[in-house]
């Protein structure tokens, strides 16, 4: 008899994670998600009593999205879970959803390089238990591991030395400057005819509940805020830069060069393996500009997937 088994229900008490489990899949993260119904699937070693594998989806009238409100969701799971397994319990997440009446199950990935092995596991076997990719994004990625080779692009090596020059500096800011980093950063979508996605009210209560993972930085020129970014650590070994921007009267010096320059540093210093940059996309069509942007900052490109199925 095999010692893994699949279950449903609670967060199963007395086992251990054999993989970090990433911020938006902890159940501290998805109560902050909202939605009336969600079920919660797990794959378990008995004889270790380890979590080797989790998968949270909110249902609503029928249909299963993971996540409600997050960057990311879906599986994830130990690099020890065979790819019989990985495979079985897509099949039991399947059925249980089915069983309860669920006719549509939506998940959205995280991006490919997080986890290449499992990632390369899992998006085969979903699509070769019929899911389709609905939505398909770019991010990009500076592999921290590799510092000696970062390929930064001469014109952004040129912008940040003029930046330091001017007397820009970046640093990291403490937690109670959370709400005045969010309305610079809202300001300054506003000028470009953008809004976040999440309010204010929202992230200062997603900071105030995992206060370790939200990590705010700030390039000054003087006392002046110019540019902001506020980050995620989403897992041990990666930093998100979930929103940023810069007062569009500075454009001249791209002090957007220097911010990022800075939230590498930081996670040189901290040993984070991965600096994610987010996507880059204008309602379902690649960003371009801003894409190429990120790339010139010496970022590698890794598509984040979303699937679907109907279950019916």
């Amino acid at each position: 008899m095999s010692p893994v088994i699949f279950s449903a229900g609670a967060w199963p008490v007395g086992y251990h994670p054999d993989f970090t489990i990433s911020l938006y899949n902890q159940p501290g993260h998805v109560a902050l998600q909202g939605g009336q119904v969600w079920c919660s699937f797990f794959m378990l070693h008995e004889k270790r009593r380890q979590l080797l594998a989790v998968f949270q989806v909110c249902i609503d009238k029928g249909v299963g999205k993971s996540p409600l409100r997050a960057p990311y969701g879906g599986i994830e799971c130990s690099s020890r879970v065979s790819p019989t397994q990985l495979f079985d319990f897509i099949s039991f997440i399947e059925s249980s959803l089915r069983a309860e009446g669920v006719t549509q199950l939506t998940l959205k990935c995280a991006p490919q390089e997080y986890w290449l092995h499992t990632s390369a596991l899992l998006h085969t076997f979903l699509i070769n238990q019929g899911y389709r990719v609905m939505h398909a994004e770019v991010t990009a990625l500076i592999d921290v591991r590799t510092s000696a080779e970062r390929s930064l692009h001469a014109w952004e090596r040129r912008k940040l030395r003029q930046a330091a020059a001017a007397g820009l500096k970046v640093k990291a800011l403490p937690a109670e400057q959370l709400p005045e980093l969010y309305a610079f950063i809202a300001a300054c979508r506003h000028k470009k005819g953008y809004t976040l996605s999440l309010s204010r009210e929202d992230v200062l209560k997603a900071a105030t509940r995992f206060p370790e993972a939200y990590v705010l930085f700030g390039v000054y020129q003087d006392k002046k805020l110019i540019a902001g970014a506020l980050s995620v650590r989403v897992r041990e070994n990666v930093l998100y830069n979930f929103y940023s921007d810069h007062d569009p009267a500075y454009d001249v010096l791209s002090p957007v060069v220097m911010l990022i320059d800075g939230m590498y540093e930081y996670c040189v210093r901290q040993g984070i393996a991965l600096l994610d940059l987010g996507t880059s996309a204008v309602g379902d069509a690649p960003n371009f500009g801003l894409l190429e942007f990120k790339l010139r900052l010496g970022g590698m490109p890794s598509s984040k997937f979303t699937f679907t199925k109907l279950l019916s």
